[in-house]
């Protein structure tokens, strides 16, 4: 829902300025409630991106020296079952950006 069109516009906003306009909720933006016991992983993982290097290939994985780094610079704690889901989560994104 987040990849972006032609003009760099996510669906989701699309969704968001239909909701705006018509006051209805679009069927696809109902119960986007994010799972409270993963919530941290993937906030860690939006963060890790954000920061993200890239390369003349794009977008670069996220290494666990930049996890690690991450942990200690914001002291948070993360489990080896955690930083799994997040490199997953890295490979699912980085397999959208490609072509």
């Amino acid at each position: 829902m987040n990849a972006t069109d032609k003009d760099g516009i996510s669906l989701k906003a699309h969704l968001e300025k239909i909701e705006e306009q018509t006051g209805k909720t679009p069927k696809e933006l109902e119960n986007t409630h994010f799972p409270t016991l993963v919530q941290h992983i993937w906030s860690a993982f939006v963060n890790l991106s954000d920061a993200r290097t890239a390369g003349f290939s794009g977008p670069n994985p996220l290494t666990y020296t930049e996890i690690q780094a991450w942990m200690d610079l914001t002291n948070t704690q993360l489990s080896a079952r955690d930083i799994e889901a997040i490199k997953k989560l890295d490979t699912a994104y980085l397999r959208s950006q490609d072509g």
